[in-house]
């Protein structure tokens, strides 16, 4: 720390400026450890200002004015005063280099023109006033010179909302001076550092100020130390946990009560296994292929020897192949009851034992696939079938499903032709 000499005001260890004052700390400041007082700032007394008439009789008499150079009371005058017999003694003294210099001066002060000699290293002085008064000496008037700017440098500490910058150098102050800590600049007209606009909307807690040593934080009712909030929030909470553990306690007696009750207690198992299948549909589902009546599949046409039905035969050495002269071939699965059908697996064109397509038979590319629910409503699916083995899944994701009408768009490796055969559809639904 490092208090000001000039008006007492503490400040940082490395402020230049005092925060009271404009003083310059390095020279009117004093550093001093934080644990230890400050010396007391010595007052100096202003000199004595002389009367009325005392003024008066210097202005007349001339007498508190120091001599005029080779008066008779100046020891030191010219040589050929009195007083300047020491100037002999002082030649005696000089060396012959000396002496030529003098010699030589005094030989072109002689042959000046007496005109073009200038008084200008002697004070003139004046016969109307008093004895030795003097009169300012006439100055050339010189060109204004330019006042230096200050340079606005980075500031040396972060800048904190509520901060006073300086206009001068750019420097963050503490609100609490009046001086720059940087430059020594008035900080009266000096910008206020504003908070962003984020954290004017959230509102901020106030600092705690530090509690003196004759003061005490509030004590609580049960002694122990801690603000009157403290102790309010203790006794809500405490009221919370016993109304916690109140309704524990009512919890477990009515599930003793309830699974003592036959009725209850299926009624509690159901609701519990109904929930528990819902949470895992949901996280972690599994799906089972729906029972298909081999009555309830049509097919628009069949090429002998295959049959509608052996699309969904759950055999993936027999498929279904339409007429070659059928462009629009379709095949039409009705459930037995509206299902809830989240996707059916595709097993195109015809399949060796192992699920390796036959090439170069034709397989479908393009499935349209009409979902009809109980609503009467037909919900459309375009799926692409890649040239692929084995089966592909295609979504569909309709609840109570009717029916689903299969259409094929068009084949590999043409796709113009709209003819090939279909190995396995398997239509799933979530368990």
């Amino acid at each position: 720390m490092i208090v000001c000499k000039e008006c007492g005001t503490q400040n940082d260890d490395d402020d230049l400026f005092c925060g009271g004052c404009p003083a310059f700390l390095e020279h009117s400041g004093e550093r001093i450890d934080d644990g230890s007082e400050p010396e007391p700032v010595t007052e100096f007394a202003a000199p004595e200002r002389d009367g009325l008439v005392t003024r008066i009789k210097h202005a007349i008499t001339g007498d508190h004015l120091p001599p005029p150079t080779g008066s008779p009371s100046d020891p030191t005058g010219p040589a050929g005063s009195p007083g300047s017999g020491t100037a002999i003694d002082a030649d005696a003294e000089l060396t012959d280099e000396q002496r030529r210099a003098r010699a030589l001066l005094a030989t072109e002060t002689a042959q000046e023109p007496a005109e073009t000699a200038t008084p200008r290293s002697a004070p003139s002085t004046t016969t109307d006033g008093p004895a030795g008064a003097r009169t300012p000496e006439a100055v050339v008037p010189q060109e204004a010179r330019a006042r230096p700017r200050k340079v606005k440098q980075p500031p040396s500490r972060t800048i904190l909302p509520g901060d006073l910058i300086c206009g001068a150098c750019g420097e963050g102050n503490p609100d609490t001076r009046k001086f720059c800590r940087r430059c020594g600049d008035s900080l009266i007209e000096a910008e206020v550092k504003k908070a962003s606009w984020w954290r004017r909307l959230v509102p901020t807690r106030k600092k705690k100020e530090p509690l003196k040593a004759s003061e005490r934080p509030d004590r609580g009712t049960h002694g122990t130390v801690g603000s009157k909030a403290r102790v309010a929030r203790g006794k809500f909470l405490g009221k919370l946990a016993q109304g916690r553990r109140l309704l524990a306690l009512l919890a477990i007696v009515g599930i003793g009560v309830g699974f003592a009750i036959p009725s209850v207690r299926n009624m509690a198992t159901d609701t519990a296994s109904d929930g528990y299948d819902s949470v895992r549909r949901v996280v972690s589902p599994t799906y089972s292929n729906i029972p298909i009546d081999p009555d309830r599949v049509e097919a628009s046409s069949a090429f002998p020897p295959t049959d509608a039905a052996d699309v969904t035969d759950s055999n993936t050495l027999t498929y279904w192949e339409p007429d070659p002269a059928d462009r629009d071939a379709s095949v039409t699965v009705t459930f037995v009851e509206a299902t809830d059908v989240e996707h059916v697996l595709v097993h195109p064109g015809k399949q060796e034992d192992g699920g390796q397509v036959i090439r170069p038979d034709p397989r479908p590319r393009e499935l349209l696939f009409r979902v009809l629910d109980d609503d009467g409503s037909v919900n459309e699916v375009v799926a692409t079938i890649e040239d692929e083995d084995g089966f592909q899944t295609v979504e569909l994701g309709v609840d109570a499903a009717v029916s689903v009408e299969t259409v094929v768009i068009n084949c590999y490796p043409d796709p113009v032709v709209t003819v090939c055969p279909i190995t396995e559809l398997e239509f799933q639904t979530k368990d």
